[in-house]
């Protein structure tokens, strides 16, 4: 586990956390292109974080305290491995080679949240899809139209702030 009481900086880390912070970069950035792709964002809002998860030499994974999410206000054309930013699970940006500039996500707060209380989580998709903001702007759940959403969900979608 990684300490909160200093600044972390992600080159003092050991290597294989280093590593397992270079491969959450690249699968972040490459998701947020299959929110475009599937049309489940428009502009920036919306966006994909990872906790960081650790595969040790003797195979055994180490959850850290530590998540990986897309800088807020960067277009998902722009988005690369390089500028996703990596966040402790208070939130918080640690020195992790990218520019000051590149602050996280204004949506961080929530992922972080998600991470402390649900240690079994590694990965979390915040979309703003048309078709689902229209419910959830209405304060109504999404019905169960579809087999394959009943078949997932088992029933209707709860949406709103805290449709967790």
């Amino acid at each position: 586990m990684v300490e909160k009481t200093e600044r972390i900086v992600l080159a003092d880390l050991d290597v294989d956390v280093r590593g397992a912070v270079a491969g959450a970069r690249e699968r972040v950035a490459r998701l947020h292109g299959e929110l475009i792709r599937w049309g489940l964002v428009v502009w920036t809002a919306g966006n994909v974080s990872e906790r960081v998860v650790v595969k040790r030499a003797d195979g055994s994974l180490e959850r850290t305290d530590l998540f990986v999410i897309k800088p807020s206000g960067v277009a998902y054309e722009e988005l690369t491995a390089d500028n996703m930013v990596v966040c402790t699970l208070d939130g918080d940006k640690i020195e992790d080679g990218t520019p000051a500039s590149l602050t996280p996500s204004s949506d961080t707060a929530a992922h972080a949240y998600v991470y402390r209380h649900m240690s079994r989580v590694g990965g979390v998709v915040h979309t703003h899809s048309t078709y689902a903001t229209a419910w959830a702007a209405r304060r109504e759940p999404v019905p169960c139209v579809l087999t394959m959403m009943a078949d997932e969900f088992g029933g209707e979608i709860p949406v709103g702030p805290f449709a967790l």
